[in-house]
């Protein structure tokens, strides 16, 4: 059997089956190889629980300063953001604060611990303790405006208000922007970056996230006011499939994101960005169904007219071959 064993830990090294013989097993001493098959498959859910199985490890110090220190230190970022115990906060912490690491691994680091409750107050109390380096204010900013924690949305609107469209001017109505005219150019290189939220949660064909709802074909189904409409009042029709689950561990863990897979002993919470997080149903001790979208209200105010048009416009230009 241990012959038979160790074939199959072979053949499935850097697999996500890796993890789940290591996990079924109670195997030892594979955290290093745990990891490697966990940031070579960050997006599957078993990554997780590989990410558990590493911080188990008596020398996963040891382990995780050496991934950080390597090319797949940005993948660690965003692998441990799929994680709200406390360790790992304090980890995402202290990567966000020292100025030594560069610009992106910090904001990377904002981006993970957003990802979780436990996170977004980890960013909220910087901000209060003036701990927060002020180059990562506008991440924590755009970040904290795409989730939806009903219990720190005062604290967010207080400390990292949405940013007002530009010039500060009301929108028309809906019917009246339809009529303007759009730059499907610029509509794209706005959808593409990173400020505007849109790639981290939404594709394009083999651009952006497998989080919401995919929109390589959405010229097809919506008209240019139902696009409109869903980026100014995405609360307003909810996608099947896509609502907003709220999950509360046992030990006082808290998540939010959309219930990606479910069987009678296991709930899939898929977390915006892509990263997936699985709980064994005897872990939770609340589940509620939230009646906002993961998608935040406001996006628009980030735009001005005119971005919002061009932006709207390409949407629309994505049709069906």
């Amino acid at each position: 059997m241990k012959t038979a064993l160790d074939k199959s830990l072979v053949a499935s090294r850097g697999t996500p089956r890796f993890i789940e013989i290591v996990r079924d097993f109670h195997l030892q001493d594979q955290g290093q190889a745990v990891l490697d098959a966990a940031l070579a498959n960050v997006s599957d859910p078993l990554a997780n629980e590989g990410l558990k199985l590493v911080l188990a490890e008596p020398d996963s110090g040891k382990i995780f300063d050496a991934a950080l220190s390597s090319p797949l230190a940005d993948k660690l970022v965003t692998l441990l953001g799929t994680s709200s115990e406390q360790r790992t906060i304090h980890a995402l912490t202290t990567l966000a604060t020292k100025n030594e690491n560069p610009l992106s691994r910090r904001s990377a680091a904002i981006q993970a611990l957003a990802r979780s409750q436990t996170g977004a107050q980890a960013i909220i109390q910087l901000a209060r303790n003036n701990q927060l380096p002020a180059d990562l204010k506008s991440v924590a900013t755009t970040a904290l405006n795409l989730v939806q924690y009903p219990s720190l949305k005062a604290d967010i609107a207080e400390l990292f208000p949405a940013p007002a469209s530009l010039g500060g001017q009301a929108l028309p109505p809906i019917a009246e922007l339809v009529k303007l005219k759009g730059d499907a150019i610029h509509g794209k290189a706005l959808f593409e970056r990173a400020e505007s939220s849109c790639i981290t949660c939404h594709r394009v064909n083999d651009k952006g996230v497998d989080f919401a709802p995919a929109l390589s074909e959405i010229g097809s189904k919506l008209p240019k006011e139902a696009i409109f409409d869903a980026i100014i009042n995405p609360n307003a029709s909810i996608s099947m499939g896509f609502e907003t689950t709220l999950l509360q561990a046992k030990d006082g863990t808290v998540a939010i994101g959309i219930v990606r897979s479910e069987t009678n002993e296991d709930l899939t919470l898929a977390l915006p960005g892509g990263a997936t997080n699985k709980f064994g149903k005897r872990e939770i001790a609340k589940r509620e169904k939230l009646p906002t979208s993961m998608m935040p209200s406001g996006l628009n105010q980030a735009l001005s007219q005119q971005d919002l048009v061009d932006l709207v416009d390409y949407l629309a230009s994505l049709k069906k071959p």
